[in-house]
């Protein structure tokens, strides 16, 4: 499981950017960034990005695989 790759292609399916991403968990968009080039990300920031963009956490981890 890719964690940075899914939450990219998840903002490229809802067109959002990593900067709006950021605002919209409280995060710093450079967190965000680095979290995209991580393959881990914490079950917490999991659950803040899928409620972000919609999505079950679940779905949201099948984009990285």
């Amino acid at each position: 499981m890719n964690t940075g790759k899914a939450i990219l292609v998840a903002l490229a399916m809802k067109e959002m950017t990593r900067k709006q991403l950021a605002e919209a968990i409280g995060l710093a968009p450079e967190t965000v960034y680095s979290m995209c080039k991580s393959k881990n990300a914490s079950t917490r920031t999991l659950l803040r990005v899928a409620d972000v963009l919609g999505m079950k956490v679940s779905e949201l981890i099948k984009l990285g695989e």
